[in-house]
Protein backbone atom coordinates (compact mmCIF):
# COMPACT_ATOMS: atom_id res chain seq x y z
CA UNK A 1 0.00 0.00 0.00
CA UNK A 2 1.47 3.29 -1.04
CA UNK A 3 2.06 6.23 1.23
CA UNK A 4 -0.57 8.75 1.77
CA UNK A 5 -1.11 11.73 2.51
CA UNK A 6 -4.10 14.26 4.06
CA UNK A 7 -4.02 18.21 2.77
CA UNK A 8 -7.04 20.03 3.79
CA UNK A 9 -7.47 23.34 1.69
CA UNK A 10 -6.88 20.87 -1.44
CA UNK A 11 -8.83 22.72 -4.36
CA UNK A 12 -6.87 25.30 -4.68
CA UNK A 13 -3.49 27.63 -4.15
CA UNK A 14 -1.29 26.24 -1.90
CA UNK A 15 -2.89 23.35 -0.86
CA UNK A 16 -3.07 22.70 -4.82
CA UNK A 17 0.64 22.92 -5.00
CA UNK A 18 1.46 20.59 -2.04
CA UNK A 19 -1.11 17.94 -3.08
CA UNK A 20 0.38 17.96 -6.74
CA UNK A 21 3.97 17.93 -5.66
CA UNK A 22 2.98 14.63 -3.06
CA UNK A 23 1.45 12.86 -6.06
CA UNK A 24 4.60 13.72 -8.61
CA UNK A 25 7.12 12.15 -5.64
CA UNK A 26 4.29 9.24 -5.65
CA UNK A 27 2.49 9.68 -2.59
CA UNK A 28 -1.18 9.26 -2.63
CA UNK A 29 -3.31 11.94 -1.35
CA UNK A 30 -6.46 12.43 0.03
CA UNK A 31 -7.49 16.41 -0.13
CA UNK A 32 -10.56 17.89 1.54
CA UNK A 33 -12.06 21.24 0.53
CA UNK A 34 -15.12 22.60 1.25
CA UNK A 35 -15.47 23.45 -2.74
CA UNK A 36 -18.12 21.06 -3.97
CA UNK A 37 -17.65 19.12 -7.15
CA UNK A 38 -13.78 17.79 -6.78
CA UNK A 39 -13.61 16.67 -10.85
CA UNK A 40 -13.92 21.13 -11.24
CA UNK A 41 -11.30 21.72 -8.48
CA UNK A 42 -8.05 23.44 -9.71
CA UNK A 43 -5.55 20.53 -8.38
CA UNK A 44 -8.09 17.69 -10.07
CA UNK A 45 -7.86 20.12 -14.02
CA UNK A 46 -4.08 20.34 -13.50
CA UNK A 47 -3.51 16.47 -12.86
CA UNK A 48 -1.24 14.66 -15.01
CA UNK A 49 -2.29 10.97 -16.46
CA UNK A 50 0.34 9.21 -13.95
CA UNK A 51 -0.97 10.76 -10.66
CA UNK A 52 -4.91 10.37 -11.24
CA UNK A 53 -4.24 6.98 -9.47
CA UNK A 54 -2.97 8.41 -6.72
CA UNK A 55 -5.41 11.00 -6.05
CA UNK A 56 -8.73 11.06 -4.02
CA UNK A 57 -10.85 14.65 -3.60
CA UNK A 58 -13.62 14.62 -1.10
CA UNK A 59 -15.75 17.40 -0.51
CA UNK A 60 -15.83 18.56 3.48
CA UNK A 61 -16.66 21.69 5.46
CA UNK A 62 -13.95 20.85 8.00
CA UNK A 63 -16.02 22.85 10.65
CA UNK A 64 -18.23 20.33 10.52
CA UNK A 65 -16.73 18.73 13.31
CA UNK A 66 -18.61 15.20 13.40
CA UNK A 67 -18.80 14.70 9.67
CA UNK A 68 -14.55 15.83 9.41
CA UNK A 69 -14.59 13.13 11.86
CA UNK A 70 -15.80 10.55 10.59
CA UNK A 71 -14.36 11.09 6.84
CA UNK A 72 -10.86 11.32 8.94
CA UNK A 73 -11.49 8.30 10.95
CA UNK A 74 -12.55 6.43 7.00
CA UNK A 75 -8.97 7.73 5.61
CA UNK A 76 -7.37 6.18 8.10
CA UNK A 77 -8.56 2.99 8.43
CA UNK A 78 -8.65 2.44 4.74
CA UNK A 79 -4.98 4.33 3.41
CA UNK A 80 -1.78 3.98 5.09
CA UNK A 81 -1.32 7.73 6.29
CA UNK A 82 1.89 9.02 6.97
CA UNK A 83 1.42 12.91 6.64
CA UNK A 84 -1.10 15.63 7.46
CA UNK A 85 -1.10 18.81 6.16
CA UNK A 86 -3.68 21.89 7.52
CA UNK A 87 -3.55 24.00 4.55
CA UNK A 88 -7.17 25.07 4.47
CA UNK A 89 -8.07 28.68 5.87
CA UNK A 90 -10.36 31.85 5.34
CA UNK A 91 -9.19 35.70 5.41
CA UNK A 92 -11.91 38.42 6.41
CA UNK A 93 -10.14 41.97 6.62
CA UNK A 94 -11.86 43.91 8.54
CA UNK A 95 -10.44 46.43 11.71
CA UNK A 96 -10.64 44.45 15.08
CA UNK A 97 -12.58 47.57 16.00
CA UNK A 98 -15.82 46.82 13.94
CA UNK A 99 -15.18 43.13 13.68
CA UNK A 100 -18.58 41.40 14.96
CA UNK A 101 -18.87 37.76 17.15
CA UNK A 102 -20.50 36.10 14.00
CA UNK A 103 -16.99 36.96 11.90
CA UNK A 104 -15.26 35.57 14.76
CA UNK A 105 -16.69 32.35 15.04
CA UNK A 106 -16.41 31.76 11.37
CA UNK A 107 -12.54 32.53 10.80
CA UNK A 108 -12.09 30.64 14.21
CA UNK A 109 -13.75 27.60 13.03
CA UNK A 110 -12.08 27.43 10.02
CA UNK A 111 -8.44 29.13 10.49
CA UNK A 112 -8.27 27.21 14.28
CA UNK A 113 -10.72 25.24 15.96
CA UNK A 114 -10.60 22.33 12.76
CA UNK A 115 -7.02 22.14 12.43
CA UNK A 116 -6.78 21.23 16.12
CA UNK A 117 -9.43 19.07 16.30
CA UNK A 118 -8.10 17.23 12.79
CA UNK A 119 -4.26 17.42 14.12
CA UNK A 120 -5.28 15.81 17.10
CA UNK A 121 -7.38 13.04 15.52
CA UNK A 122 -4.41 12.13 13.31
CA UNK A 123 -2.08 12.71 15.91
CA UNK A 124 -3.33 9.84 17.85
CA UNK A 125 -2.95 7.71 14.87
CA UNK A 126 0.76 8.63 14.22
CA UNK A 127 1.13 8.17 18.10
CA UNK A 128 0.23 4.76 18.08
CA UNK A 129 1.88 4.19 14.75
CA UNK A 130 5.03 5.45 16.36
CA UNK A 131 5.34 7.51 13.21
CA UNK A 132 4.43 10.71 11.10
CA UNK A 133 4.73 13.91 10.45
CA UNK A 134 2.24 16.82 10.70
CA UNK A 135 2.94 20.11 8.51
CA UNK A 136 0.33 23.40 9.25
CA UNK A 137 0.10 26.22 6.81
CA UNK A 138 0.17 29.54 8.77
CA UNK A 139 1.34 33.02 8.33
CA UNK A 140 4.20 35.45 8.86
CA UNK A 141 1.27 37.99 9.91
CA UNK A 142 1.60 35.47 12.97
CA UNK A 143 4.33 37.05 14.20
CA UNK A 144 3.63 40.70 13.78
CA UNK A 145 0.64 42.91 13.84
CA UNK A 146 -1.27 44.01 10.45
CA UNK A 147 -3.47 46.45 9.88
CA UNK A 148 -7.20 45.12 8.76
CA UNK A 149 -5.32 41.51 9.15
CA UNK A 150 -6.04 41.79 12.81
CA UNK A 151 -8.55 38.32 13.04
CA UNK A 152 -6.57 36.50 10.42
CA UNK A 153 -3.13 37.41 12.44
CA UNK A 154 -4.83 36.28 15.90
CA UNK A 155 -6.09 32.77 15.08
CA UNK A 156 -3.04 32.13 12.67
CA UNK A 157 -0.75 32.64 15.69
CA UNK A 158 -2.89 30.89 17.99
CA UNK A 159 -2.77 27.79 15.43
CA UNK A 160 1.26 28.28 15.24
CA UNK A 161 1.33 27.92 18.94
CA UNK A 162 -0.68 25.20 19.07
CA UNK A 163 1.20 22.95 16.55
CA UNK A 164 4.71 23.63 18.89
CA UNK A 165 2.63 22.65 21.71
CA UNK A 166 1.44 19.30 20.01
CA UNK A 167 4.77 18.68 18.72
CA UNK A 168 6.22 18.40 22.59
CA UNK A 169 3.76 16.22 23.08
CA UNK A 170 3.81 13.98 20.48
CA UNK A 171 8.25 13.80 20.04
CA UNK A 172 8.39 10.84 22.65
CA UNK A 173 6.40 8.79 19.99
CA UNK A 174 8.64 9.84 17.14
CA UNK A 175 6.00 12.32 15.47
CA UNK A 176 6.77 15.61 14.16
CA UNK A 177 4.82 18.47 14.18
CA UNK A 178 5.81 21.73 12.15
CA UNK A 179 4.70 25.27 10.77
CA UNK A 180 5.33 26.85 6.93
CA UNK A 181 4.32 30.09 7.59
CA UNK A 182 4.29 32.17 3.84
CA UNK A 183 4.10 35.73 3.28
CA UNK A 184 2.29 37.16 0.94
CA UNK A 185 1.99 34.23 -1.91
CA UNK A 186 -0.16 34.71 -5.73
CA UNK A 187 -3.27 32.71 -4.72
CA UNK A 188 -6.87 33.86 -4.78
CA UNK A 189 -6.75 34.84 -0.67
CA UNK A 190 -3.67 37.22 -1.83
CA UNK A 191 -5.50 38.80 -4.75
CA UNK A 192 -8.68 39.88 -2.02
CA UNK A 193 -6.14 42.20 -1.00
CA UNK A 194 -6.01 44.04 -4.78
CA UNK A 195 -8.04 46.74 -6.23
CA UNK A 196 -7.46 45.23 -10.01
CA UNK A 197 -5.62 42.24 -11.25
CA UNK A 198 -1.83 43.54 -10.52
CA UNK A 199 -0.60 43.71 -6.93
CA UNK A 200 -0.36 46.68 -5.28
CA UNK A 201 3.29 48.62 -5.37
CA UNK A 202 2.83 48.43 -1.31
CA UNK A 203 2.97 45.03 -1.11
CA UNK A 204 6.55 44.97 -2.42
CA UNK A 205 7.49 48.11 -1.97
CA UNK A 206 6.15 48.57 1.88
CA UNK A 207 3.74 51.61 3.00
CA UNK A 208 4.31 53.36 5.73
CA UNK A 209 0.56 54.39 6.49
CA UNK A 210 -0.03 50.42 6.93
CA UNK A 211 3.60 49.94 8.87
CA UNK A 212 4.42 47.46 5.96
CA UNK A 213 8.05 46.84 5.81
CA UNK A 214 7.84 45.54 2.20
CA UNK A 215 9.61 42.45 0.77
CA UNK A 216 13.52 43.01 0.44
CA UNK A 217 13.38 39.82 -2.06
CA UNK A 218 11.10 42.12 -4.47
CA UNK A 219 8.87 39.63 -5.61
CA UNK A 220 5.25 37.49 -4.20
CA UNK A 221 5.98 33.72 -3.35
CA UNK A 222 4.29 31.27 -5.99
CA UNK A 223 2.65 28.49 -4.07
CA UNK A 224 4.99 26.19 -5.57
CA UNK A 225 7.13 28.03 -3.16
CA UNK A 226 5.52 27.15 -0.23
CA UNK A 227 4.75 24.15 -1.40
CA UNK A 228 8.41 22.84 -1.30
CA UNK A 229 8.99 23.62 2.16
CA UNK A 230 6.13 21.82 3.34
CA UNK A 231 7.55 19.00 1.09
CA UNK A 232 10.74 18.93 2.72
CA UNK A 233 9.52 19.08 6.27
CA UNK A 234 7.16 15.93 5.32
CA UNK A 235 10.15 13.77 4.19
CA UNK A 236 12.62 11.91 6.09
CA UNK A 237 15.09 14.58 5.36
CA UNK A 238 13.89 16.63 7.85
CA UNK A 239 13.51 13.71 10.28
CA UNK A 240 15.26 15.56 12.83
CA UNK A 241 13.00 18.47 12.74
CA UNK A 242 10.03 19.24 14.65
CA UNK A 243 8.55 22.25 16.56
CA UNK A 244 10.22 24.38 14.38
CA UNK A 245 8.49 27.05 11.57
CA UNK A 246 9.95 28.28 8.31
CA UNK A 247 8.77 31.67 6.78
CA UNK A 248 8.49 31.52 3.24
CA UNK A 249 7.92 35.31 2.54
CA UNK A 250 10.82 36.74 0.69
CA UNK A 251 12.09 38.41 3.88
CA UNK A 252 8.85 40.71 4.74
CA UNK A 253 8.86 40.00 8.29
CA UNK A 254 12.99 40.84 8.57
CA UNK A 255 13.60 37.14 10.02
CA UNK A 256 11.56 38.35 13.39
Amino acid sequence: MRSTVIVTGAARGIGAAISLKLLQQGFCVVGLDQQAQPEQWEITQNLTPDCHSGWQGICQDITIEDQTHATIADILENHQVVGLVNAAGILIMTSLLDATLTDWQRILAVNLLAPIAISQQVAQHFCMKKHGSIVTVSSNSARMPRMQLGMYATTKAALSHYCRNLALEVASHQVRVNIVSPGSTLTSMQKQLWTDDQPPAAVVDGDLAQYRTGIPLRKLAEPEDIANSVIFLLSEQASQITMQEIVVDGGATLGV
